[in-house]
């Protein structure tokens, strides 16, 4: 009987599988669910076998008979098709668990305890867009050269258009050396592991990679300064960005920090901020005493906001409310106000303000780091941070609400 599609298609089950012969010992079974396989018979090493082709319609005739045709050459050679055909796969398994990408992700969660959710959380993004995202993420580690690492993070280092991540003031410099550092780090993984002889990225210097830009620092501004400073913040960005850089100046946190900030975090009679530690840097949870005068702010914003629940942020996105302010919102206002290289001030800057009038002030060094939420690594201090400091700490954000307010007038 010559085999047709027609044939096959209207092949209905019966009470028993049946098969319907084409030739060379290939057949069409139909089960009694009507379910169609191809099927090969052979025998091989005094045995009687047979290998499954695949389904039916998925595998037509013609490509069902080239796949015979192949495994009947393996048979010839004494090889059973099935047993080629799993080491075929494992030979995929071996390629692919052997190429850039799986080891980064290895690396990336073997450190998930050891980092901040933070930090982990930039290295799976710089990995997934730069290594994962191009064509060295699939190439096996054991071909990547340095040559190879080197195109890759000068692409980095020049890019013009930017985003994301890379629109921060600093560029694709400073991410084209962080993505080297995790490389390296990753390749370092694969040497251990015995799946490399060599470090590529080792060979390459930051300063073969990059050349980076002059280091703008932060410093901290004198009364002069900071009047310049909250009078560009009345005239700066909306009304929304306007209050949150007067927030941020008032409170001393992290952009990071305000900017994810939710109503449910704040108890406005009690005059405290309570940032949870997964908010945090170092992931350790943070008082934040509240003057007067950045009450006064909570209170604008959200008469401005008007919160539905006590999960929304503070400063939605304007395109989404969902998720909370851009990265680069408040720097882009101060920018606008005419914060540039000349006239250098962003939005960390006012940490070293405040730490400097602080400590100008005598209040007590200890108070100071706390309200700055940076973590003491002497035992004692640790122990003694867990007073949190704040009756200290509320006097000296009130004086600094009183000190910002007088400087507005």
């Amino acid at each position: 009987m010559r085999l047709t599609y027609p044939l096959l298609q209207n092949a209905k089950p019966q009470s028993k599988p049946y098969k319907l012969r084409d030739r060379d010992s290939m057949y069409l079974r139909v089960s009694v669910s009507g379910s169609k396989v191809w099927k090969f018979d052979y025998r091989l090493d005094g045995k009687d076998c047979s290998y499954t082709l695949g389904r039916f319609p998925d595998l037509s005739i013609a490509d069902a008979r080239q796949l015979r045709n192949a495994a009947a050459k393996l048979v010839a050679s004494g090889i059973h098709p099935k047993a080629y055909e799993k080491q075929l796969q494992q030979q995929t398994v071996a390629h692919q668990k052997n190429t850039l990408w799986p080891v980064c992700e290895e690396w990336l969660n073997d450190n998930r305890g050891n980092w901040t959710a933070y930090y982990h959380g930039q290295a799976t993004r710089f990995l997934t867009r730069y290594v994962k995202n191009s064509q060295f993420g699939a190439m096996p580690i054991r071909d990547i050269t340095v040559t190879h690492m080197y195109d890759l993070l000068q692409s980095i280092a020049k890019r013009k258009a930017l985003a994301g991540d890379e629109r921060k003031a600093e560029g694709a410099p400073h991410i084209a050396i962080r993505l080297r550092q995790h490389l390296d780090a990753v390749f370092r993984r694969a040497i251990i592991s015995g799946r490399v002889d060599s470090n590529p990225v080792a060979a390459l210097k930051p300063s073969d990679v990059v050349t980076l830009p002059p280091t703008r620092h932060n410093r901290a501004l004198a009364a002069d300064e900071l009047k310049n400073v909250l009078a560009a913040f009345s005239v700066t960005g909306t009304q929304l960005t306007r209050l949150a850089m007067r927030l941020l100046l008032l409170t001393s946190v992290r952009t990071v920090e305000l900017r994810g900030a939710t109503w449910r975090e704040f108890d406005l009679e009690s005059a405290i901020w309570a940032i949870p530690g997964g908010r945090m840097k170092m992931e350790r949870a943070h008082v934040v005493p509240l003057s007067a005068q950045a009450i006064e702010t909570l209170e604008k914003i959200k008469k401005i906001s008007q919160p539905k629940s006590a999960d929304d942020y503070l400063f939605p996105n304007v395109r989404d409310k969902s998720r909370p302010m851009a990265a680069t919102t408040i720097n882009a206002a101060l920018v606008r106000a005419g914060f540039n290289h000349e006239r250098p001030f962003r939005a960390h800057g006012a940490r070293g303000t405040f730490s400097t009038w602080a400590h100008e002030q005598g209040f007590a060094p200890l108070a100071i780091e706390r309200q700055l939420a940076h973590v003491e690594r002497n035992r004692v201090s640790r122990a003694y941070n867990k007073a949190e400091f704040l009756p200290e700490r509320q006097k000296m954000m009130q004086a600094w609400g009183n000190y910002l307010e007088n400087l507005s007038d």
